[in-house]
């Protein structure tokens, strides 16, 4: 078995990236190793299997998702800390030897939660990451205690989301920087601002989802309804990356609707992205989790493989769940 150390496993979305950023930031550990991927590789666990006697961090990433591997981890006299805003785990042991903070709330993001505990110091960050997840109005009620400019609110909405549309692909050859990457380029800036202005990697970043938003003129409506909107985007990689972006501008631009987003895995299924209306912010998990890759939060969720013969189904359960 691995001897003991620290281990930060953290979603590969702005709001896994920032939530780690803020809590290294408050309790350095430099030689934490670091355990990431795409939005969806959210079975992090996994890679810890032999690991005894260490420090483990969660960040953005479901507990219930997670609940096969904790279990051992327990026996091996690990640490276990736990942030996030996904869904919980039934058993009563886990919850018990698990330091926990799991919020569902649908305005609330796991940075918000490490927020605080660590007692706001980085709160221009957890606007950022607030933005990151469509939490729009969290963004402007944590600008209450930083009184952030106009233009500069919008620079932090550009943070959040640029490395939240980073996350989307199906494998990690298909994002434009791995998320290990993103967050140690961010560890070298303290203020976003400084970040937003002079990291290469982040303006890498932003250009290629510039080029991807163009791809989308092509996209099908498959139905649609004053209940919501089932898109299918087009088979390119740019769609698989600028999926988040564009389903989160959608929910904004249409608040009383619902949306499927569809994009091509594979010839044989699609992977999903699924919101609930933004004035009704309810129901996406509920209809995510019918579906065996399904999972996510109230407010946002998906299916990650989709047989195609399945989208009749889906589209049928779709209408129903938020009718």
């Amino acid at each position: 078995m691995t001897n003991s150390g620290n281990y930060d496993l953290f979603n590969g979305d702005a709001d896994g990236i920032i939530s780690l950023y803020q809590y290294r930031k408050w309790k350095p550990s430099p030689f934490a190793e670091l355990y990431t991927g795409i939005k969806r590789d959210v079975t992090l666990l996994r890679h810890l299997t032999d690991v005894k006697s260490g420090l483990i961090n969660v960040f953005d990433i479901s507990m219930k998702t997670n609940e096969g591997y904790i279990p051992q981890l327990i026996n091996n006299d690990n640490t276990i800390t736990w942030f996030d805003h996904h869904e919980m785990s039934d058993d009563e042991n886990i919850l018990a030897s698990v330091m926990h903070r799991v919020d569902k709330s649908p305005d609330c993001c796991t940075a918000m939660m490490v927020d605080q505990h660590v007692g706001g110091q980085f709160r221009s960050w957890t606007i950022c990451a607030a933005y990151g997840d469509n939490l729009h109005e969290s963004a402007i009620k944590l600008n209450d205690q930083t009184n952030h400019s106009s233009d500069e609110m919008t620079r932090l909405k550009t943070i959040g989301e640029t490395l939240n549309y980073n996350g989307y692909g199906n494998v990690e050859s298909d994002l434009t920087s791995h998320p290990r990457d993103v967050y140690v380029d961010l560890t070298a800036f303290d203020c976003p601002f400084d970040y937003y202005n002079n990291s290469h990697l982040f303006v890498k970043i932003k250009e290629q989802m510039q080029q991807d938003k163009s791809a989308l003129e092509q996209s099908t409506v498959v139905r649609s309804s004053c209940v919501g909107d089932v898109i299918l985007l087009p088979d390119t990689p740019s769609s698989i990356r600028y999926s988040g972006i564009y389903s989160n501008q959608l929910c904004t631009d249409n608040p009383s609707k619902a949306f499927a987003i569809l994009t091509h895995f594979d010839e044989d299924s699609y992977k999903i992205s699924i919101r609930a209306p933004k004035d009704k912010p309810y129901g996406a998990s509920t209809l995510a989790l019918k579906f065996p890759s399904g999972g996510g939060r109230e407010k946002a969720a998906g299916v990650n493989q989709l047989p195609k013969k399945d989208l009749p189904k889906f589209i049928e359960e779709f209408y129903v769940n938020f009718s």
